[in-house]
């Protein structure tokens, strides 16, 4: 089995983009996510953010988008999982490994996911997330 993470050069997103946009749709529907897929486009094309197009065996696997996070408060920086979603059983793991790499690459001591979809608890404990926070809302 072959696996391959490739990062989107920018220049390049609108012709991935009619591929990816549909599961990035299902993402922050099912998030409930307040970003637009159109954010997620604008901050690629702009740099903000990268985004990775995944492939088991050269067929299409999913994608992510990763974006550096700043602490406001202590200024530590994390690589931030903005979105991710997968069409294959086996990308969850490779890709998680893989972006873990990334983060060690790149000095940055942090691997950040939210979700408000409970089902992450017990999937991500298994590649050793930790929750750091929980956070309460009131809608008024």
């Amino acid at each position: 089995m072959e696996w391959k993470l490739v990062q989107v050069n920018p220049v390049e997103l609108h012709s991935y983009w009619p591929q990816v946009k549909p599961g990035l749709e299902r993402v922050r529907t099912k998030a409930r996510a307040s970003w637009l897929c159109e954010d997620i486009y604008s901050a690629v094309r702009s740099g903000a953010a990268t985004m990775h197009v995944a492939y088991i065996d050269q067929h299409y696997a999913g994608a992510l988008v990763l974006t550096i996070n700043t602490d406001p408060f202590s200024a530590e920086r994390s690589l931030l999982i903005w979105a991710a979603y997968t069409c294959h059983p086996l990308a969850l793991g490779y890709g998680l490994a893989e972006v873990k790499a990334m983060a060690v690459r790149a000095g940055l001591r942090k691997l950040v996911f939210h979700s408000p979809r409970r089902g992450w608890t017990k999937r991500l404990a298994n590649d050793g997330f930790e929750i750091s926070e929980m956070k309460f809302e009131k809608v008024l």
